[in-house]
């Protein structure tokens, strides 16, 4: 009964989420709420989180193998069962840059964050939506927790790593084990998006990516605490008919 009881719990999630991103993308982006946009940043089909410091870590997305909720081997990591003054958890962020749709939820925040800002300022949002990455794919992460000394942490380790550290590292990896590897890195400045690490769009003269594909897994292992191993479904990368990533 138990049993039952969680297999339709995830089934209500998977139908909320889907409705959600839906409902969002359904709208232009500077019609979205707060709620949407972190959404998108933060569960979805081109933002991931990968929750530790619980007492079972896992990724914050409850379902998935559905179209729009983004996520697969997932379950969602309670508050319950942390204990009052216990370890809080750290929310590892890993978000397709290169997708449109979380240059638009970043925009978005930024919008809602200066609501008084003029046409500038909203030119200069929908340059940085509207760019053009070539051949470039960008992964960005960031590190966020209630233990702010935990969070300050892991990004200034992220801050003092460079390219040749983290070569044999961090890869981009597809289902069928064809890997990207990195090209470049950029440590997190002040822009509230993370480090940004670059890999080419292309394998071997093809997109590395495409309709066919089934997922892709970002992975990185700096040290023994920080490992981040977060999987995308491609299907539901699609956004305005298009594959975004």
């Amino acid at each position: 009964m138990i049993k039952n009881l969680i297999l339709t719990f995830c089934a209500l999630l998977s139908v909320l989420s889907i409705s959600i991103v839906a409902q969002t993308n359904s709208k232009p982006w500077t019609e979205w709420s707060k709620k949407d946009a972190e959404k998108i940043l933060n569960d979805s089909a081109w933002g991931q989180t990968q929750t530790t410091g619980t007492n079972q870590s896992t990724s914050t997305s409850a379902i998935t193998k559905t179209e729009g909720a983004g996520r697969e081997d997932v379950g969602r990591s309670g508050e319950s069962g942390e204990t009052l003054g216990g370890p809080k958890p750290v929310n590892y962020r890993v978000r397709f840059l290169t997708a449109k749709p979380i240059r638009e939820a970043f925009a978005r925040i930024v919008t809602l964050s200066k609501p008084n800002a003029g046409k500038d300022l909203s030119d200069q949002l929908q340059g940085f939506i509207d760019r053009d990455f070539g051949n470039y794919l960008v992964v960005v992460l960031s590190v966020e927790s209630e233990d702010q000394r935990a969070a300050a942490m892991s990004m200034g380790a992220l801050a003092k790593i460079t390219k040749d550290i983290l070569q044999d590292k961090v890869y981009l990896e597809r289902k069928d084990g064809k890997r990207l590897e990195l090209i470049d890195y950029k440590p997190p400045i002040n822009d509230g998006m993370g480090a940004k690490f670059i890999f080419e769009r292309t394998l071997d003269g093809q997109p590395f990516l495409n309709n066919d594909s089934d997922s892709v897994k970002f992975s990185l292992e700096l040290s023994e605490k920080m490992k981040v191993n977060v999987k995308f479904r491609v299907p539901a990368m699609i956004y305005g008919g298009k594959l975004e990533y």
